[in-house]
């Protein structure tokens, strides 16, 4: 048996744990790069569901505004509804709004009082509707004597505006469809 055959010199040992290093990083990195694209495809994909659920809930709220009782101006929306089962008062109205401070959607809300309030009314309540909101915009759909309905800014008639529209801007891009529903229908 020769020197030679005897095992491995330092320079082949410091090769192979250079390349046993440069693959031990590559998988690392293919590691994070497969977690964060889970982490993103799971926050993608339960973000829609979220906003469909949204979506549904305010279209029937604001389907079932009482008359004369929606005000709005461009950044929130005020009005007497139904709630959704299980969000409220059994079968009951709350006075709600709609408004995004601070970057986060959210519905306000009060149980409507059946008659003439004989005390302070109940604190709000507060459900987060979406958060990372860059504004919201409301728009009502006024009609006009004589002449097309135009869209308006404010709403604070006696009766409801043929249509209202919702416009959300995400900070992080999302889109989120214009909700236009005809209130009261």
């Amino acid at each position: 048996m020769t020197k030679r055959d005897a095992g491995f010199t330092l320079l082949e040992m410091l090769v192979a744990l250079v390349v046993f290093g440069l693959v031990m990083a590559g998988l690392a990195q293919a590691f994070r790069f497969g977690l964060t694209a889970w982490s993103a495809g799971a926050r993608n994909t339960a973000m829609p569901e979220n906003m469909a659920a949204v979506d549904s809930a305010l279209t029937r709220m604001i389907e079932q505004t009482l008359p004369g009782s929606l005000t709005g101006q461009t950044d929130q929306l005020a009005f007497t509804t139904r709630l959704p089962e299980g969000a409220g008062p059994i079968g009951g109205l709350a006075d709600a709004a709609l408004l995004a401070p601070g970057g986060d959607l959210i519905l306000r809300y009060t149980p409507h009082p059946p008659g003439i309030p004989l005390g302070p009314p109940p604190p709000p309540k507060v459900e987060l509707l979406a958060q990372g909101v860059a504004g919201l915009t409301v728009t009502y759909l006024v009609p006009q004597t004589g002449a097309p309905p135009v869209w308006s800014s404010t709403w604070a008639g006696a009766g409801l505006p043929l249509l209202v529209r919702v416009h959300c801007r995400f900070a992080d891009g999302r889109n989120w469809p214009d909700l236009v529903v005809t209130p009261g229908g």
